[in-house]
């Protein structure tokens, strides 16, 4: 009887609010009861849920908790769980008192939208927003819930129901500097709420791992934390969880602008450096792969290298890079890198732009039906090198030049398939980027001179006429910057080596390294490929070391000089006209040149008959002329000169 009636009494008891303040972590939390407007309610009656078996579970969970207190294996937060039967139980809130709207901070805000039908996937319970979250209010609506639904992974400015599904009709206002704030006019004439209202959100909301350790520590668990539909499932619709319990909060609130407030430039100025950032990245370009510079790869970001500052417009500033910031973390040896590449690219760009203007030029005269496909192809070649052009080269060189490549491709693709009348469909841009370790950070200097050995040393000669690598002469990049040459001398390895048929074109323009244009010598012009078309090599004339041809004389090898059936101006062009008067250009040749004569050295009564021979008939013969007439240099070209005046008595015949 006495067991029965004490355990009445201690069934009773502790169904007292007072009772909860026996364990001193109770405190706070039955303070904010006793203040808020449910210190009339009993604990048990939102604690249990109605009906017999539910108040049984929570008389034996309160047993549990007692044991646990006396014995010192409790812990230190405290946690419940209200079910909506117990908000709704007769007595307390009825279901009709959710139907239709209230206002909630100037916010229209009804019930049964909320908890009548799933929310974004999610389906609320009245503590999702009635919580313990905010301190000192019991059961108070925590705002940060509705922030969570209405703005987590929303567009910016695209909240969930838009500004006025919550902020229907805003009113008219005026300022406290008697500004007119006319809303009702604003939202007629579909003004943007963001024109004024921005940076209004902060936070992101999200839900990290760590939290889970707050409430759980079996792994099992803890694993399952990025199944966002089976973490709301059972946290919020089975376990009456908090929202806040798990995710970062958000806040919404208009923020007021100071002097000193950083404004959102972007919310104007969208892109204004995205065709850097994707150049930077490696990510954009037409008939290219993805290649993500190696600083973007190594997680630099652009203020790594934009770290200089200067004042723009006496005013602002702003931070740029230079040669400064490579130096900073290379070293002094990275010196004149980034010139290199902004000067490379400047000429890359500028070529592969002139073979696109030769190609917009043409495109008129594609065939109709192809037309269509050449527009496209140039678009295509256009992109990419405005990308580079805007982007700035710099940031990637690597992908840069990918870029460029790949518009002279696309760019002769056009040409094909329109049958475009361009001719320079082949621009040198240089050696590949990618191809060579020293060009990613040397670009440009395979059209550098130096000076080595106390001689100019052309690496345009040896680097893009010879093919040759840098590591045929250069160190490794252990030993960045070294030779591995000896000397000089060493260059006699390959520029006094044995002549073959291919070692001129290493070095040599045109075909096989023989030259194009014609030489012009004293005693006639020269032709390489006249010679070479006669099974001449090289060697017979160019002999090492000096390779000159100074000592070679024409007569060596022309023996049989005049022949019948060999014009003279087969060899004596234009550079032996130019040494005689015009009006001779039309004599012939043998007029004044006798065979086997292989020229004229001095002046005879001969070479002055070949033209006047009418006023030399009977003339003092066989006297030569000089004698009496006044003659120029051998060589010179001459004009009529009149004659020297004679004796009177000239010698007799």
């Amino acid at each position: 009887m006495l067991v029965a009636i004490g355990g009445a009494a201690f069934i009773h008891r502790s169904a007292q609010p007072s009772f909860c303040t026996s364990c001193h972590l109770m405190q706070p939390y039955y303070d904010s009861w006793a203040s808020s407007s449910h210190n009339e309610v009993s604990c048990i009656e939102c604690h249990y849920a109605p009906g017999i078996k539910a108040e049984a579970m929570g008389k034996l969970q309160a047993a549990n908790q007692v044991v646990k207190y006396f014995t010192g294996t409790y812990g230190m937060k405290p946690w419940a769980e209200i079910e909506d039967a117990a908000c709704l139980r007769s007595g307390c809130h009825i279901e009709d008192e959710l139907v239709g709207e209230l206002d909630f901070l100037g916010v229209l805000f009804n019930h049964n939208e909320h908890l009548g039908e799933l929310r974004r996937g999610k389906q609320l319970r009245c503590t999702s927003c009635h919580s313990q979250i905010v301190q000192g209010d019991h059961l108070a609506v925590t705002k940060g819930t509705c922030f969570l639904c209405h703005f987590k992974e929303r567009p910016e400015g695209e909240p969930l129901a838009g500004c006025t599904g919550c902020h229907r009709d805003p009113p008219r206002l005026v300022s406290d500097v008697g500004l007119v704030v006319d809303h009702p006019q604003y939202i007629q004439d579909l003004v943007s709420c963001e024109s004024c209202h921005e940076q209004v959100i902060s936070g992101l909301g999200e839900a990290e791992e760590p939290r889970c350790f707050n409430c759980h520590n079996e792994l099992e668990r803890i694993e399952q934390w990025t199944n966002s539909t089976r973490m709301h499932e059972i946290h919020i619709s089975e376990r009456n969880v908090e929202c806040q319990q798990c995710h970062k909060p958000i806040d919404h609130r208009i923020q007021t602008l100071h002097v000193e407030s950083e404004l959102d430039c972007g919310s104007c100025h969208e892109g204004a450096h995205e065709v850097q950032q994707r150049m930077y990245a490696g990510v954009g370009g037409h008939g290219v792969e993805e290649r993500p510079d190696p600083m973007f790869a190594a997680q630099v970001a652009c203020k790594g290298c934009h770290e200089l500052s200067r004042s723009i417009d006496a005013h602002a500033t702003v931070t740029e890079a230079g040669e400064a910031s490579c130096m900073s973390c290379h070293g002094v040896r990275y010196a004149n890198i980034l010139p290199a590449w902004q000067e490379g690219m400047a000429r890359r760009v500028t070529t592969v732009g002139r073979l696109l203007r030769d190609v917009r030029s043409a495109s008129g005269a594609a065939p109709v039906r192809s037309r269509v496909q050449v527009d496209s192809l140039v678009r295509l070649a256009a992109d990419n090198i405005e990308f580079v052009e805007r982007g700035k080269g710099a940031h990637n060189v690597q992908y840069a030049d990918d870029l460029l490549r790949a518009s002279v491709t696309i760019l002769q693709e056009a040409i094909r398939i329109g049958r475009l009348p361009v001719t320079n469909a082949n621009p040198d841009l240089g050696p590949r980027v990618t191809d060579s370790s020293c060009v990613a950070c040397h670009l440009g200097v395979e059209r550098s001179t130096t000076v080595y050995g106390g001689e100019e040393f052309s690496h345009g000669a040896h680097v893009l006429a010879g093919a040759m690598a840098c590591s045929e002469c250069h160190t490794s990049f252990d030993d960045h910057g070294g030779t591995k040459l000896a000397g000089i001398s060493s260059c006699v390895d390959c520029h006094h080596s044995p002549i073959g048929p291919k070692n001129c074109a290493q070095c040599h323009q045109g075909p096989s390294g023989v030259p194009v244009e014609t030489i012009s010598h004293p005693t006639g012009d020269f032709s390489h490929n006249a010679h070479r078309t006669g099974d001449i090599q090289c060697s017979d004339c160019h002999i090492p070391p000096s390779m000159s041809t100074e000592a070679l004389d024409c007569m060596s090898c022309h023996e049989q000089h005049h022949t019948p059936e060999v014009a003279c101006l087969a060899c004596h062009r234009d550079g032996a006209l130019a040494d005689h008067d015009a009006a001779n250009h039309n004599v012939a040749c043998i007029e004044c040149h006798d065979p086997p004569a292989d020229g004229i050295n001095r002046w005879t009564r001969q070479v002055c008959a070949s033209c006047h021979q009418t006023s030399l008939i009977d003339h003092y013969e066989p006297e030569a002329c000089e004698n009496c007439h006044q003659v120029p240099t051998m060589g010179e070209a001459t004009r009529s000169l009149p004659p020297i005046p004679r004796d009177p008595d000239p010698p007799p015949p």
